[in-house]
């Protein structure tokens, strides 16, 4: 449920707020664009998208644990897209919502030696080999957690449903050769395909 272009609390979803000073003007949303953080916790990015000199931010932020903080208004630009270009679109934070999750993305090491770019040790059983759709090349990514990607389909239908978004999208299609998340250990296909049954499903039982 958003009320007053806020998550509220809706069927388990227990979101929380803080306010991050980087956003921009109004905004209409068309689109969804899924992030990972590229950091080693939710809070770390939160106190990140929230500090001004990061001059980012994101309209919600979802962690390894399910968890779900908003930070930008849904009628607000968050910073998330940067240099981006989709269906003869430009600048994608003009147009679209972004989400972040918690997840350190590509891996240095290989087997039994998988380690994030801050020399942080990930388990073979949290790692991904998958090749990005970009260069083919199969390299290990942070897998992401079913609780995460269970309540990051629930917000994302939420979002989709209230504001009539056409399009589910990763930062990599909008900004191909400078940014790679959500990576491809993001089921993107079947995430995509559900959020937007379960958004059709929802704008059917709306009253009215």
């Amino acid at each position: 449920m958003i009320r007053e272009h806020r998550l509220a609390v809706d069927q388990g979803l227990a979101p929380e707020f803080f306010a991050s000073q980087n956003f921009g003007g109004s905004l209409k949303p068309e689109f969804l664009v899924m992030h990972y953080t590229a950091g080693g916790s939710a809070q770390g990015a939160i106190a990140w998208l929230c500090n001004p000199a990061s001059k980012a931010s994101a309209h919600v932020v979802i962690g390894r644990d399910g968890s779900v903080t908003q930070l930008v208004p849904f009628n607000r630009q968050a910073w998330h897209a940067g240099r981006s270009r989709w269906q003869g679109r430009n600048g994608l934070n003009k147009c679209s919502i972004g989400i972040e999750l918690d997840n350190a993305g590509l891996l240095n090491g290989g087997p039994g030696k998988w380690r994030t770019d801050w020399d942080t040790v990930v388990r073979d059983e949290d790692v991904a080999e998958l090749p990005h759709k970009f260069d083919g090349i199969v390299r290990g990514w942070h897998a992401y957690t079913p609780g995460q990607l269970a309540a990051a389909q629930a917000v994302a239908a939420v979002i989709v449903a209230e504001y009539g978004i056409v399009d589910v999208i990763g930062h990599d299609d909008i900004a191909p050769g400078r940014k790679t998340d959500p990576g491809p250990a993001f089921p993107m296909a079947v995430f995509r395909a559900a959020v937007l049954e379960r958004a059709e499903a929802a704008r059917s039982l709306a009253p009215g």
